[in-house]
C-alpha cells in the first residue's frame, strides 16, 4: 500500500490550485482579446465534494448552476455591471462572495472541513478574505458576549466598546492595506465587523431580564444606543448579508421587548407572549414600509411566534393580525402553508402521514405504526451522535418514569445505511428513519430534533410541541395517567 504523507498531499493541493489560478487567468486573457470588457469570474476547487454542482445565488434566488470537473474545480462566467453580492452552496455548505466587474476571484475549500479551509484568491479576493475573518471572530466572539450578560448594564458596555473598537481597528487596517475599495466593498467590511456588536447589544436586555428577574429598560445608560443613529434600517444592498440582517432581527425583538415590558411591567420571558409577537408585527410595519427586507422580518417573526409560543387557542387572533399586514409578503404561500400545519397539530386532531422504513428497510408508514397506548414519537440523526446520545438517554429515563408510556424513535439524517447499521449493533427498539426530512419536517414544523410528539391510544394528538428534555412533558405524561 502507498503511503503519502500529509505535506506532500497538501503540496499537491496547492500544486493543483495555482494551475487553476493560471488556468482562470488564461481563460480570462482569451476570452478578453480584442475586448474591452473584461468577463467577471468566480471560480474554485473543492477537493472532497460528493456535490457534483456548485449552485450560485443572488439574494435568495438560484440563478446559475456550475459542475464540477473530474479535478472538482468549476466556473462562472458573470454578467454584471456593478458589485454584488453572491452566494454559492455545495455539499449543503453556504458562503457568500462578492465580485465586481472584471473580478477573477478563486475560492478553494476541503469539502471535508469546508469552513476550516475556506479561501479565497485572484483580483477581488481581499474583500472576501476579510468577510471571512469577521465572521470567523463573530462566531468566536458569541461565546465571550454570552459570558457578559449577567453583567450589570454600564460594565456591558464598557466590554462591548472595547470588542467594538478591536473590531472597528482592524476594518481601519483593512481600508488602509486596500485604498482601492469601492464604497459597497467598504459598507460590507464595516457591517461584517461592526454590526455583530450592534446585535449583541440588543439582545443583551432581554437575556439580562431573564437571568436576573430583574426590570432593565430604567437601568441602561443613556448612550446604551447611540450606535442606532448612524445606522441605515433600509439598505436594500445589505438586505440579504447576514451580519445586516441578524441585527435588524434582534433590533426588532428588542424594539418590541421595550414596549411590550414598558407597558406591562412583566418580569417573564416575553417570547412566550402573544402581546410581544404582535408588538413585533406593528413595528416591522413602522419602521420597513416595503422590500425584501421587510418580508423577511415578517417571516422570521411567525415563525419565532410558532415556535415559542405554548398556548396554541391563541393561533387565529395571531394568524389574522398577520395577514393584515401581509397581504403582498413574497412568502405569503410557504407561511400560509405553516398556518394551517400549525392547526393540523392542534391538541384532539389525527396527526399529519409521512413515509417510513422499519429496521428491516421496508417501507411504512406514519399512520401504520400507530400504537394502541399513548406513544412518545421522539426523534433523533445518525449524523448528529452526541445530541442524540443525550435524547436516548433522556428516552431511557422516561421509559423508568412512565412504563405503561410506548416510544419510538424517527431518525431524521442523511444516511440510511448508517441508521440501519447502528440499531442493529444496539438494543433500540421500535426505530423508523424518515425518508422525506423536508415533507417530515414541514409537517410537523421541526425546527431542532429534541421536538416530541404524543399521541393518545385512539391517534390523536396530545401535544405535538414539546420539546424531549421539557419538565412540561413529564405533567403532560403524569396527567395522562390520572
Amino acid at each position: 500500500m502507498l503511503y503519502f504523507c500529509p505535506q506532500i498531499v497538501e503540496c499537491l493541493l496547492v500544486m493543483k490550485m495555482n494551475r487553476l489560478i493560471l488556468w482562470v487567468l488564461f481563460s480570462t486573457l482569451i476570452a478578453c482579446k480584442g475586448k474591452h470588457n473584461e468577463p467577471t469570474i468566480i471560480s474554485g476547487f473543492f477537493p472532497n465534494a460528493k456535490d457534483s454542482f456548485v449552485v450560485l445565488y443572488s439574494n435568495d434566488t438560484p440563478i446559475d448552476t456550475a459542475y464540477l470537473d473530474k479535478n472538482k474545480t468549476f466556473l462562472f462566467n458573470l454578467n454584471i455591471t456593478e458589485g454584488e453580492l453572491f452566494n454559492f452552496e455545495t455539499d449543503g455548505k453556504y458562503q457568500y462572495v462578492y465580485v465586481e466587474p472584471k473580478d477573477s476571484v478563486v475560492v478553494y475549500a476541503n469539502a471535508l472541513s469546508f469552513e476550516e479551509s475556506i479561501s479565497f484568491s485572484g483580483k477581488g479576493s481581499a474583500i472576501n478574505n476579510f468577510l471571512l475573518s469577521q465572521s470567523k471572530m463573530s462566531d468566536a466572539q458569541e461565546e465571550v458576549f454570552r459570558k457578559f450578560h449577567s453583567l450589570p448594564p454600564m460594565q456591558y458596555k464598557n466590554k462591548s466598546d472595547s470588542l467594538y473598537q478591536e473590531r472597528k481597528r482592524e476594518y481601519d487596517d483593512f481600508l488602509k492595506l486596500n485604498p482601492q475599495l469601492t464604497e459597497k466593498a467598504k459598507d460590507l467590511a464595516l457591517v461584517s465587523a461592526t454590526f455583530p456588536i450592534y446585535k449583541e447589544m440588543e439582545i443583551y436586555p432581554f437575556v439580562y431580564q431573564n437571568k436576573n428577574n430583574i426590570s432593565i429598560v430604567d437601568l441602561l445608560p443613556y448612550n446604551f444606543y447611540d450606535y442606532r443613529k448612524q445606522i441605515n434600517y433600509n439598505d436594500s444592498f445589505l438586505e440579504y448579508f447576514r451580519p445586516y440582517y441578524r441585527y435588524m432581527v434582534m433590533y426588532v425583538n428588542n424594539l418590541a421587548f421595550t414596549q411590550y415590558t414598558y407597558d406591562t411591567h412583566t418580569l417573564v420571558d416575553v417570547s412566550r407572549e402573544l402581546g410581544f409577537h404582535l408588538q413585533k408585527i406593528k413595528i416591522i410595519d413602522s419602521l420597513f414600509t416595503n422590500g425584501s427586507l421587510r418580508d423577511n422580518l415578517y417571516r422570521n417573526a411567525a415563525y419565532a411566534y410558532i415556535f415559542n409560543i405554548q398556548e396554541h387557542t391563541e393561533y387565529k387572533d395571531y394568524f389574522d393580525k398577520f395577514a393584515k399586514y401581509n397581504k403582498d409578503n413574497k412568502y405569503k404561500a410557504e407561511l400560509d402553508k405553516v398556518f394551517r400545519n400549525v392547526i393540523a397539530l392542534q391538541a384532539g386532531r389525527i396527526p399529519p402521514d409521512f413515509d417510513l422504513i422499519n429496521a428491516n428497510g421496508e417501507p411504512t408508514k406514519f399512520s401504520e405504526i400507530q400504537q394502541p397506548e399513548v406513544t412518545i414519537y421522539y426523534f433523533w440523526s445518525v449524523n448528529q451522535k452526541e445530541l442524540s446520545k443525550l435524547i436516548f438517554g433522556r428516552v431511557s429515563q422516561l421509559k423508568k418514569l412512565f412504563p405503561n408510556v410506548k416510544f419510538v424513535g424517527i431518525d431524521i439524517g442523511q444516511d440510511k445505511t448508517q441508521w440501519r447499521k447502528q440499531i442493529s449493533n444496539t438494543d433500540w427498539t421500535d426505530q423508523y428513519h424518515s425518508i422525506n426530512f423536508i415533507d417530515l419536517s414541514q409537517k410537523f414544523l421541526i425546527n431542532n430534533i429534541n421536538k416530541s410528539v404524543i399521541i393518545d391510544k385512539n391517534g390523536r394528538i396530545i401535544s405535538a410541541f414539546e420539546d424531549i428534555f421539557s419538565p412540561n412533558l413529564e405533567k403532560i405524561l403524569l396527567s395522562k395517567e390520572s
